[in-house]
């Protein structure tokens, strides 16, 4: 089935330029922040794809991570995505379970990724809120500094001067329902923006209930050329946790929640609350000076609760269990100040000069009395210059230095471990840019960016499994050389990309120690990107997004293996059928290569989580000011699980559960909305 299903994708993008239309594909004059400020895109050495309003609307999609993986065809994982892709993890790199830790998330220019290990807050912005998604699919480092290293995610908002005013109720499957509403309107020069989304199911599998709640204002006052704006939000997630089922994939009963002799999770959760402000704003000395800025503070407090750990007695465990609940507390803050200015020399070229600050400090305790915290200071001054040297060829060129000073202590409750440090990077770019039409060019550029250790990566975990605290562990480096291009043939934009990156230090965590280090041996990485946007006739249009990759140990004791949980192929494609203006049919798939459960090298256990194939059907219907949507999603009812691993803790299975583990995606399901703009 899996096979005739990609034939037939492969065979419809083959015969595309035989069925296409006659009408050429425009060139949009699409400006991004890729280079953190507004360009266009063709003057960018890089692969960059845009989302735009209207093919988030085709699509109807739930949560920003679904957007990414069925327009963007990124590679989305997670322990309990649910509905809504809760706690996704989004990777472009192909850094496996550290995708998260590569890949930078920004709003509006922001960062959101988090300064730990833990997921994105994906739903702290409603979707109906976004105006665009911009993906940068390769390092950048010297904008971005720290994670930029497979990738950017910035998600725009609607920060136009229109009004925009909807609300939607969406309701599906398992006790799925949604509530999202955005009011935009604009008085004189002021534009005041309110949006917000609740978001509730009760999960496919047992104990995975979630309750999400999100609040979002901006005020933006424009001053001619000019603006200033201020911001605040706020959410409140609470999502059961069922932990894993027990296995290789497909195996035991996937719905339940996991309760053996080693540990139960009925009752389980994770629950976060963020809140945070940001202002900020830009101004034109003249018309080859701008200045920007922005300044954020956020603060995220989580509680985390097992309801019960199995008791440790002589030989063994208790049998019957007698569990015990553990909990877990954890709060962090951080605050970001960004000012930067534009330079216009005209025919010299255009100067971008930049500095980064950023404070984090966060602090966990559970209930075995081990506290822990850690306090982070980064600078950073980073510069980049596009010089043409003639009306279609440009150079580019950049250098980032960031130092970050760390501070962290630890009690487990019997010592008290403290450690201070001082660690730095650089990043580096240079390339070339070659414009042969409006809406196509060709680029190399070659270049080093870094990733520094999150903040909970200091500490792993003893023989008992007790959290210790491991030191302060250096940062990452990726050095990438990149050739791409975006051509037009017929009615066809086709854009591509070839990469080769070798990482040093990579930061993971150790699954046979239980802690996290920088790996000693060498990774090389290297693949080729794929994206086509086809408008094979006036109402019918094909899009794809394909990767293939490879991520391979160089030398150590794992030379040759492939990096854990790394496919080598992803497709993405999407057919949508337009009856009319007010009515369209489409659908969607993702096929995702097979891939080394987490901890295979580690253990020298090479199983592989088997490749999956997922396909939704889509339908909307406007009705004047009312928008009707149908969603089916997984119709083939694929059995899946986009994450796996192996645990051995070295007893034999006597206290900690050693095999392979899984957790399950959810099968077919069916969502209906209805929206009303005004």
């Amino acid at each position: 089935m899996k096979k005739t299903t990609i034939s037939s994708l492969i065979g419809l993008f083959l015969s595309t330029s035989a069925n296409s239309a006659t009408t050429m594909i425009s060139a949009e004059d699409v400006v991004v922040t890729a280079s953190r400020i507004h360009e266009n895109v063709q003057n960018i050495p890089a692969n960059v794809q845009v989302i735009t309003r209207d093919q988030i609307n085709e699509l109807s999609p739930s949560s920003i991570p679904q957007i990414l993986s069925q327009l963007g065809g990124l590679n989305v994982s997670g322990i309990a995505l649910g509905q809504f892709n809760r706690g996704a993890n989004v990777d472009i790199g192909g850094y496996g379970a550290n995708g998260g830790s590569t890949t930078l998330v920004l709003i509006n220019g922001q960062r959101i990724s988090p300064i730990d290990s833990s997921a994105v807050p994906w739903e702290m912005i409603a979707v109906s809120a976004i105006d665009r998604i911009e993906i940068i699919k390769g390092g950048a480092g010297v904008l971005y500094g720290d994670r930029a290293v497979g990738g950017v995610i910035n998600i725009v908002t609607n920060e136009g001067q229109k009004s925009l005013n909807q609300a939607s109720v969406t309701f599906g499957s398992f006790g799925t329902k949604g509530l999202s509403a955005i009011f935009q309107n604009k008085y004189n020069d002021t534009l005041f923006k309110i949006s917000g989304n609740v978001n509730e199911s009760d999960g496919w599998r047992q104990n995975t209930s979630s309750n999400q709640y999100s609040f979002n204002a901006r005020i933006t006052q424009f001053f001619d050329k000019n603006s200033a704006y201020i911001e605040t939000f706020a959410n409140h997630n609470k999502n059961e946790t069922p932990g894993a089922a027990t296995g290789i994939v497909g195996e035991g009963n996937p719905r339940l929640a996991k309760c053996d002799i080693y540990n139960c999770f009925k009752g389980a959760y994770n629950k976060f609350d963020n809140f945070g402000v940001a202002l900020g704003g830009q101004y034109d000395f003249s018309d080859h000076i701008r200045f920007e800025t922005d300044f954020s503070y956020k603060n995220t407090q989580s509680d985390f609760y097992k309801n019960g750990e199995n008791t440790f007695v002589s030989g063994g465990l208790s049998n019957p269990p007698l569990y015990f609940p553990y909990n877990a507390d954890y709060n962090r803050w951080r605050i970001d100040f960004s000012p930067r200015f534009r330079l216009d020399f005209e025919k010299f070229g255009k100067l971008i000069l930049g500095y980064d600050y950023g404070r984090a400090i966060g602090a966990t305790s559970d209930s075995f009395s081990s506290q822990s915290n850690a306090a982070l200071v980064d600078n950073s001054l980073y510069v980049n210059y596009r010089l043409p040297i003639r009306d279609n060829l440009d150079f580019s060129a950049g250098f980032r230095r960031q130092v970050e000073s760390i501070s962290a202590r630890s009690f487990d409750g019997y010592s008290l471990g403290t450690e201070q440090k001082s660690v730095s990077a650089n990043a580096w770019e240079v390339g070339v840019n070659y414009k042969f039409s409006d809406a196509e060019k060709i680029y190399v550029k070659y270049g080093q960016s870094f990733r520094f250790p999150n903040i909970d990566e200091f500490w792993g975990y003893d023989d008992s499994y007790n959290v210790t605290f491991a030191g302060i562990i250096t940062p990452q480096i990726d050095r990438t050389i990149e050739i791409g291009s975006n051509v037009v043939l017929g009615n066809t934009k086709i854009t591509t990309s070839a990469f080769y990156t070798r990482t040093n230090d990579q930061i993971r965590f150790q699954v046979a120690t239980g802690k996290n280090i920088n790996d000693p041996n060498l990774i090389e990485r290297k693949g080729i990107y794929l994206s086509t946007d086809s408008s094979i006739t006036n109402r019918l249009s094909l899009h794809t997004n394909s990767k293939l990759q490879d991520a391979t140990y160089a030398d150590g004791p794992y030379k040759g293996k492939s990096h854990d949980l790394v496919p080598s192929l992803l497709i993405n494609a999407r057919l949508n059928y337009k009856f009319d203006h007010d009515w369209s049919l489409g659908l969607v798939t993702n096929y995702i290569g097979s891939q080394y459960y987490d901890g295979a090298n580690d253990n020298a256990e090479y199983k592989k989580m088997p490749s999956y194939l997922v396909t939704d059907l889509y339908a909307s219907k406007k009705i004047q000011q009312w928008d009707i949507r149908l969603t089916i999603r997984n119709i083939a009812n694929e059995q899946y699980a986009t994450y796996g691993g192996y645990q051995d803790k070295g007893d034999g299975g006597t206290y900690f559960y050693k095999g392979y583990y899984y957790y399950p995606s959810d099968p077919r399901s069916v969502f209906a909305s209805v929206s009303y703009g005004f």
